[in-house]
């Protein structure tokens, strides 16, 4: 039984074991299945990112396009930096003495003679110590004195009599054993009451030695003070006893009396330039540009292994400053790297001095002779093999390294201290503190910064230690690159080891010394937040109304009155020649004798040139181009002190100018050629200077001693003209000139003579204005008598032997005469008129260019004492932009000129412009016309009005007779008659005027086109009466300015008005 009952629990054991390890079989095929399917949903939920493209902007990346090249994969050689930062050791650094001593200098200050100086620093400077007490103190004074010590209760004698005793605390011991327990009895305890008393516990007291040890505000040393009050003050009695009886001032003989030791004083020597081996930049730097978050600016070896295609380089010399634009380098890389060329070009940092950059694009066609300038410096030909880029991760494994490498130490106890809170980290604005010295270390470059409040000893012993620590070389041993020589490493190059140590630093490395606001842009690049003023948005101060363009206001009228004309200066490479013969230096109180050596001339042909004779010198026609070269010294005289002259002179050496006189009528080319062949005939590098004809100067006229002579067309066509006309020009005997004109009636003018020269039979014949002057008169007769003596054959007189001249007086002239100049009624003659032409004509110019409208005086060239009949050219006029508005002074009249508006292509009617242009236009004529009836009532109170008004191309008689010549110009004429205008109309400026400034037109004239002048067609709204403006637009002008500019615009459309 008992057998039966074992077999029946083994088969339940059996079978169920059996059936645990089928469900256990049939769970994990059903686990196994799930895992697969979700690894297939995990691999499909990935594939879609093979079937998408990359985005865009990653093509264009320096990853993306240095995928294009197909390349094998480019690695770095920087090691990747761990999670511990390494960095070099902080040290102090005490230098080779270690003993604390001063630096020694060229010179001995007070301090090191024992002499303490008590100036305390102002409180308004930073750094400066606010606690000393000042009360009592005499800035005003001299004070000198010695430090004296404070003798100590405990001193040496105090310390030798009492010796100290070692302090002993009794210690008791116990020695017991087991046994001695069993002596000790228990006994039950009694209840009693007990009075505990408070215990008071009292301080005991301090030893007041020790106390008074250990307080910091006593001292034990003190500055004993020497005023020598007494002494200066009988110095000063002294002094002023002797001034009584003395004329000198009381400083001149404080200055006698004293006596000056100056064998007690040690200066330095002279030999060199304080400081100058420390400036913060050398003749050849080529600065490393690279990084993506903080970009790193560092100065590199300046040869073309330095140099990669995966970052930008500036190369810096005295003269040339260069920006190598690598061509995979990052776009933040560039912009840096332009910042700090744009920055260096605008102030001249760096110790480059350069207008302009120059960019060495690879990608983009250089300037071949740019690049062979800029390899030249860096050592190598134009075809050098640059290294590649690097990894695109490389830039961010560089910055990270490199801050790594960052040294910053202070100055503290005559020791260099490391800046713990920025060693080997990124430095800050914050940390440069006015009264502080730092010493920053980048590896290739080492700054001694010192702030503007900082000791002048604190300065001393950190350059002395800097120097000493520099000197002892680097050691990158605790970090992970060497900044000295990592552009070695970088972009795409094998790898090579790397020395982390040396004794010395190269010689291309920096140590500079820098004071606060004066530091280099290679030195503010080294700092995380260095403010850049320049990128500063900053608001708009002071915004005022501009001025619109109808507010222009007449000129002063008793300021133009009041104008003084200067003679004629001729300044040539600041040196003064007045009008070529002498010149009076007021501030210096010398006078310049000018002497002319020698004058050549050549006559400029097409494409060579000929020099001219003796007889030739001095004779230019309108239609051809001469080169002038005049060779000259300058002698300064002086007088004596009797006021006579003196007879020692200071001669300077020879000079050269050379003159290219341009005739009126020569074409372009022509005077090119001229310009031209002047750079070929100078042969001393001298200044050249270009004569238009008319505006000669008196220096030039001087040069031919009152022969110089200015003939019509071309040389060749001398023999052309049976009679030729000059007209007489200039006042003083050196500078005349004779000018032809026309041989016509209408070149005759009543205040200037005339020479008329038959070529046939040699007559000349003198004719007379009957308003001109004695001087005039004079200069002619003495021209007329040298045409006839040189008979020269540039007036085609050379064949003739008649030596009479005749002179004939306006009003006179004979019938041959007559015939020969034409009909008497086509000029404008002064016999009828009863005023004295005695005064000199004076021309303004109206302009409103610079924003206000002011009257510019036109001065003559040849201005002098002199009445001058006829100052002004027509060129003055027409030369000028257009439109444009003159002021003639005549004595007796005013005329006021009046351009013309230039002719577009795109406008068939001149009438139809009614931009802002002619607004303000129609604004300067009013202030002009203003401005000419002021100028009048300032002038002639007594006489009426004689303001005139004529325009451009349409003058009359009167006005063109003003001018020496006067050619009609038939173009302008037909400009301003579109506009409504009359030839030879002389206007009232009184009426016109008061046509401009009407303020009420009927509603038909604002209607039609043109417009009335003086109309603004900006608010033609403004014309109308108020009846028609009701009536027109249905409101009043009130409530019409009420309404929002964009609505009155469109009411101003609906009826016409705009």
């Amino acid at each position: 039984m008992l057998l039966y009952v074992v077999s029946v629990v083994i088969i339940f054991t059996v079978y169920f074991l059996t059936k645990c390890l089928f469900k256990q079989e049939e769970l994990s095929e059903k686990t196994s299945i799930l895992a697969a399917k979700k690894d297939e949903l995990n691999a499909a939920s990935k594939q879609w990112k093979t079937r998408v493209e990359k985005a865009d902007a990653d093509k264009f990346s320096v990853a993306g396009r240095m995928e294009k090249l197909e390349k094998p994969v480019i690695t770095i050689n920087i090691p990747t930096p761990d999670k511990t930062k390494r960095t070099p050791k902080a040290k102090r650094f005490k230098g080779k003495d270690g003993d604390n001593k001063q630096p020694n200098s060229g010179s001995v200050s007070p301090d090191d003679l024992g002499i303490g100086l008590g100036f305390k620093r102002s409180i308004s400077v930073p750094g400066s110590k606010t606690n000393e007490d000042s009360s009592g103190s005499d800035n005003s004074l001299r004070s000198s004195g010695r430090t004296v010590r404070v003798l100590k209760p405990d001193d040496d004698t105090f310390t030798s009599f009492f010796k100290t005793t070692e302090e002993t605390k009794p210690v008791e011991t116990f020695d017991f054993s087991l046994n001695d327990l069993d002596v000790i009895d228990s006994h039950k305890l009694l209840t009693t009451k007990k009075i505990v008393k408070v215990q008071r516990r009292r301080e005991a007291t301090k030893n007041p030695l020790r106390a008074l040890a250990t307080r910091s505000d006593i001292v034990d040393e003190y500055l004993e003070i020497t005023t020598d009050l007494a002494e200066r003050e009988l110095k000063r009695l002294n002094v002023e006893k002797l001034s009584k009886s003395s004329s000198f001032a009381l400083e001149a003989l404080a200055g006698l009396a004293s006596k000056e030791d100056f064998s007690s004083v040690l200066l330095k020597k002279c030999s060199q330039v304080p400081n100058s081996s420390y400036l913060p930049y050398k003749d050849l730097m080529l600065i490393h540009v690279k990084g993506r978050r903080h970009v790193q600016t560092r100065l590199v070896n300046p040869t073309s292994s330095s140099i990669n295609q995966g970052d930008n380089y500036i190369l810096i010399t005295p003269n040339a400053l260069y920006n190598y634009v690598g061509p995979y380098s990052n776009v933040i890389e560039q912009s840096r790297a332009c910042d700090i060329v744009n920055h260096i070009q605008q102030t001249g940092d760096m110790g480059c001095k350069v207008d302009k950059t120059i960019t060495i694009n690879p990608k983009k066609n250089s300037s071949s002779s740019d690049l062979q300038k800029f390899w030249k410096l860096l050592k190598e030909s134009e075809d050098v093999e640059v290294a590649g880029a690097g990894h695109p991760d490389e830039d961010e494994i560089y910055e990270s390294s490199m801050l790594g490498t960052n040294m910053i130490y202070t100055i503290e106890n005559n020791e260099l201290v490391p800046v713990d809170e920025y060693w080997g980290k990124i430095p800050k604005i914050e940390m440069l503190q006015p009264s502080k010295v730092f010493v920053f270390d980048f590896g290739t470059e080492m700054y001694v910064w010192s702030g503007i409040t900082a000791s002048p000893d604190d300065k001393k012993k950190t350059l002395t230690l800097a120097k000493e620590l520099w000197s002892e070389g680097y050691n990158y041993a605790d970090c992970s690159v060497n900044p000295i020589n990592i552009s070695q490493m970088i972009g795409d190059r094998s790898k090579q080891e790397i020395c982390m140590k040396s004794e010395e630093r190269p010689e291309w490395a920096l140590l500079a010394k820098l004071t606060q606001h004066r530091e280099t842009i290679l030195f503010r690049e080294k700092f995380l937040d260095w403010p850049d003023y320049s990128r500063v948005i900053k608001v708009k101060q002071n915004v005022e109304k501009a001025e619109t363009s109808s507010d222009i206001n007449p000129c002063d009228a008793i300021k133009m009155m009041r104008t003084e004309q200067s003679e004629p200066d001729f300044q040539i490479d600041g040196t003064h020649l007045g009008r070529g013969n002498c010149y009076f230096d007021e501030e210096s109180r010398r006078q310049y004798e000018i002497s002319t050596l020698e004058v050549k001339c050549w006559n400029i042909l097409e494409n060579t040139y000929e020099e001219l004779g003796d007889d030739s010198l001095g004779h230019f026609y309108d239609s051809e181009t001469y080169v002038i070269r005049w060779q000259f010294r300058v002698t300064s005289t002086g007088r004596e002190l009797s006021g006579k002259p003196s007879k020692y002179n200071q001669t300077g050496r020879d000079r050269c100018l050379y003159f290219c006189w341009l005739g009126s009528q020569a074409t372009i080319n022509e005077k090119g050629a001229a310009a031209l062949l002047t750079v070929e005939l100078d042969n001393e590098n001298a200044r050249q200077i270009r004569v238009p004809q008319g505006l000669e100067q008196p220096v030039f006229f001087r040069l031919f001693n009152g022969r110089m002579v200015t003939h019509i067309g071309k040389n060749d066509s001398i023999k052309e003209r049976v009679h030729r006309l000059y007209m007489i020009r200039g006042e003083i005997e050196e500078e005349v000139s004779l000018v032809e004109v026309l041989c016509s009636m209408r070149s005759l003018r009543s205040r200037a003579s005339f020479i008329l020269i038959n070529t046939e039979d040699g007559t000349v014949v003198v004719w007379h204005g009957c308003k001109s002057l004695d001087q005039t008169r004079n200069l002619t007769i003495k021209l007329a008598k040298l045409l006839v003596e040189q008979k020269s054959s540039h007036f085609g007189m050379e064949k003739c032997d008649c030596d009479s001249i005749e002179e004939i007086e306006e009003g006179q002239e004979s019938a041959e005469f007559l015939k020969i100049l034409g009909d008497k009624r086509l000029y404008m003659s002064l016999l009828l008129s009863s005023v004295e032409y005695k005064s000199t004509p004076r021309l303004f110019h109206f302009s409103s260019v610079l924003g206000s409208f002011t009257a510019t005086e036109i001065l003559c060239p040849h201005r002098s004492s002199y009445t001058t009949p006829y100052p002004f050219l027509q060129s003055d006029l027409y030369s000028a932009n257009q439109p444009a508005l003159f002021l003639l002074d005549n004595g007796h009249e005013l005329w006021l000129w009046q351009g013309w508006w230039p002719e577009r292509e795109d406008d068939d009617d001149l009438s139809e412009q009614t931009g802002s242009g002619r607004v303000r236009w129609q604004a300067e004529r009013k202030a002009a016309m203003q401005t000419a009836i002021d100028y009048w009532n300032e002038k002639q109170t007594h006489l009426s009005v004689a303001i005139y008004s004529v325009w451009a191309g349409l003058e009359p008689l009167s006005f063109t007779n003003l001018f020496s010549t006067w050619c009609d110009r038939d173009d302008i004429a037909v400009l301003n008659m579109k506009t409504g205008k009359k030839a030879g109309e002389i206007i009232s400026v009184e009426n016109e005027l008061a046509q401009l400034t009407r303020t009420t037109y009927p509603l038909a004239q604002l209607l039609q086109r043109p417009l009335p002048e003086g109309v603004d067609p900006r608010q033609l709204e403004i014309y109308l009466s108020p009846e028609e403006f009701t009536e027109l637009l249905a409101m009043t002008p009130a409530d019409f300015q009420k309404l929002p500019t964009w609505k009155q615009a469109a009411i101003k459309k609906d009826k016409g008005l705009f």
